[in-house]
């Protein structure tokens, strides 16, 4: 057995005593009263005993604070403890006695099988996977999702109304920076004990308060939730009886955020792709905006990543995947996009000359393997940055919405082929690569190159004279 050689006093707030186990919390000895010593659950079996490591650590002074002095700071404390103990230990210790078979290596496999990691820890290994698999973009979400849980657990250890107040005003002025001397680096573990409904509850109004939005909010706990259910190991990291999420009363409801209107009509499109300007990153923004709106509302990643080759000259069609779509084992989705006139037009004027490599120079001199992919989703986020800046500016000139990204290419086309144009939803969702799977008419559905284009060719301004197409070939 594992022993201690010295114990000091333990905590009689956390006992507990099935048959012939009793567990107790208590902290090690230590000479040096100033020096902190770490805290263990001793579990006493049959007259022999086991010390397993709470994860925290106090000295003397604190400890005595903590077992005889009821304070704020040791709030999120306890209840970490609690939810440990009336979880975690006291489920596993009935389990056992309940077939007579308790023994400290049953427990330690039950507890090791549970979660011998924590909420921090969980979201590296995950975020290290992701990064593996040159899934950047996903592990970036996972990074962001678990700084903001860092801030509220952080958050929750402040003592006074003031302090709480001043680390919520440096949250929303510093929400988005990630790197830099304004970058929150906040040092705090969180275990999965402590992600309750309740827990969500109040972390969700943390959030509110430094002006997170509800969509944000949405998208924090849909990756929470994915990680509690921990679908590539064997066992979520929270049991069924006690996960947190659900519509049941007593579980956490994940907000669905409304989705901010970020549409263009029609004629706003054709103010863009029209104006006019001798400065040359205005015009390779306006270009590229123009460019991703007729080619069926792609976004800027997919455009950047678009070569030659993806240009299918007999059917007078762009023809790629959504990099967003690609998943392993899955059978793969083709978009059609039709060149049309003013695609070409900004072919000839911003693309590569020589027609072998992309269509566009973003990713110039790097090749698209799946080794590169790391470099080739920075080189795609340092690209978009001047594009959306100099968009609005664009947008300022000719009184748009100041907030115009790339983005609102896709929404734009999606929104214009259904509400102007009355386009079935499901030819929509084919045109712009969205799933279909689920909708058993989908299949009857049979979109030609003649059809894509018909339906696309309604999109072009009808007072603007554009250049043709010879063959499918870019002129």
């Amino acid at each position: 057995m594992l022993g201690m050689s010295i114990i000091k006093r333990s905590d009689q707030n956390f006992k507990y005593k099935n048959r012939n186990v009793c567990v107790i919390l208590t902290r090690k000895y230590r000479e040096n009263t100033e020096e902190k010593a770490p805290v263990f659950w001793r579990i006493t079996f049959n007259r022999k005993f086991k010390h397993y490591f709470s994860g925290f650590e106090f000295t003397e002074i604190e400890w005595d604070e903590f077992v005889n002095r009821d304070l704020r700071k040791h709030k999120v404390i306890k209840q970490t403890l609690h939810r440990f103990l009336n979880l975690t230990l006291t489920n596993y210790i009935e389990k056992l006695n309940e077939t007579n078979d308790f023994s400290f290596e049953a427990l330690d496999a039950l507890l090791k099988n549970h979660t011998t990691i924590g909420v921090n820890e969980a979201f590296e290994k995950k975020i290290e996977s992701l990064e593996m698999e040159y899934s950047i973009g996903n592990a970036s979400i996972y990074r962001t999702t678990l700084n903001a849980l860092k801030r509220f657990k952080y958050y929750q250890t402040l003592r006074n109304r003031k302090e709480k107040e001043e680390f919520i005003q440096t949250c929303t002025k510093n929400k988005y920076k990630s790197k830099g001397k304004n970058k929150l680096d906040i040092q705090v573990n969180i275990q999965f004990e402590e992600l309750t409904p309740s827990f969500f509850n109040e972390c969700e109004t943390f959030w509110r308060e430094t002006e997170i939005t509800d969509s944000t909010i949405g998208l924090y706990m849909r990756t929470i939730r994915a990680l509690i259910n921990n679908k590539e190991g064997e066992t979520p990291y929270i049991s069924e009886k006690h996960y947190p999420f659900g519509t049941k009363r007593g579980k956490y409801i994940i907000p669905e955020g409304g989705r901010r209107e970020i549409a263009l009509s029609i004629d706003d499109i054709w103010r863009i792709e029209d104006f006019e300007t001798d400065h040359p990153q205005l015009l390779l923004a306006k270009d590229i905006f123009a460019f991703m709106f007729y080619c069926n509302g792609l976004n800027f990643g997919d455009l950047c990543r678009l070569r030659y080759e993806n240009i299918d000259a007999p059917s007078g069609e762009i023809v790629f995947q959504r990099k967003k779509t690609l998943r392993k084992g899955e059978k793969p989705t083709f978009i059609y996009a039709p060149m049309l006139p003013p695609m070409v037009e900004i072919i000839n004027r911003q693309g590569n000359k020589e027609q072998d490599g992309y269509i566009f120079p973003f990713l110039n001199g790097i090749e698209p393997t799946i080794q590169n992919e790391r470099n080739i989703k920075r080189q795609i986020n340092f690209a978009l940055e001047p594009i959306n800046s100099s968009l609005k500016q664009i947008a300022t000139a000719l009184e748009l919405d100041p907030n115009i990204s790339t983005s609102y290419t896709r929404n734009s086309y999606i929104s214009h082929l259904v509400s102007e144009m009355f386009v079935n939803p499901i030819i929509v969702r084919k045109m712009v690569g969205h799933s279909t799977k689920k909708d058993v008419t989908a299949g009857y559905v049979n979109l030609t190159a003649k059809k894509r284009l018909e339906i696309n060719l309604k999109l072009l301004n009808p007072e603007k004279r554009y250049a043709v197409i010879n063959s499918g070939r870019v002129i």
